[in-house]
């Protein structure tokens, strides 16, 4: 995944953590209906923010499983991590 949609997506989640702090900062509604209504609001915004969790942390991995699959390889030919510093 490019950085740039990485960055997309924290800022749209960034977003949507809002709208919920304000849908909670909203008068309680008094009415069965409003009340589903409200809590199916609710439930989308948290499902997309949950999505794009979930996206973020594939990508991360992916990142994780590269570098991890380079250092290794690094080891298997015998470089050394470090540079060693002279004396």
């Amino acid at each position: 995944m490019q950085k740039e949609t990485k960055r997309e997506l924290l800022l749209r989640q960034l977003g949507l953590k809002h709208k919920l702090k304000v849908h909670d900062s909203v008068k309680q509604a008094e009415t069965h209906e409003e009340i589903a209504a409200n809590w199916l609001a609710r439930w989308e915004l948290e499902d997309e923010i949950t999505a794009i969790d979930l996206l973020l942390s594939e990508a991360r991995k992916n990142a994780v499983d590269l570098k991890r699959a380079a250092i290794t390889k690094e080891l298997g030919a015998g470089k050394a991590l470090t540079k060693k510093k002279k004396a």
